[in-house]
């Protein structure tokens, strides 16, 4: 962990060699304009696998959701860290990279709701009947598994006509 945190310094904080694991952690922590500083300034030039690593997954998963509203610029490399960080919140959480904008309301939602999102991201589009048939659950559960999931955005639908009959098609 030292290794890490005196690559990570460096390269984050070339201009503080005095700053300590401790203090960095500490302030990043406490939320107040200083520690958001020191954060956004970590977010974007660290390593973001070391950056996890560092914080503890724990942390990153807990606090994440609102951290990623501080990285606000809009040029590509602000856009590009936040993907990344995103991607590797949602494979701590989800298991999976496909899952955009991380939210709190993750945790809130029903085993059932997460395993529908799980047999959605594996499989890829496909209507809401295959995913209950895949599942081997009622319809109806799954409909509303998945209206769940696209009233928080996490995934998206589409219709088509399949045979002359409308089909919502489901997916990442």
């Amino acid at each position: 962990m030292v290794k890490l945190w005196q690559e990570a310094r460096v390269i984050a904080f070339w201009d503080r060699p005095k700053l300590t694991y401790e203090n960095w952690q500490k302030a990043v922590l406490n939320r107040d304009v200083r520690g958001d500083a020191m954060l956004k300034q970590s977010l974007l030039n660290m390593d973001c696998s070391s950056f996890v690593e560092l914080i503890g997954p724990p942390v990153f998963i807990a606090h994440y959701p609102d951290w990623r509203n501080l990285l606000t610029e809009d040029n590509p490399r602000t856009c590009t860290k936040k993907c990344i960080l995103d991607a590797l919140w949602s494979w701590r959480v989800c298991g999976t990279v496909y899952m955009k904008n991380p939210t709190h309301a993750w945790f809130k939602l029903t085993k059932k709701q997460k395993e529908t999102f799980y047999c959605i991201s594996e499989f890829g589009y496909e209507s809401i009947y295959q995913v209950a048939k895949r599942m081997k659950r009622n319809y109806r559960r799954v409909y509303d598994d998945v209206k769940k999931l696209l009233e928080l955005g996490i995934i998206q639908s589409r219709d088509r006509i399949i045979n002359g009959r409308k089909t919502v098609i489901v997916g990442l």
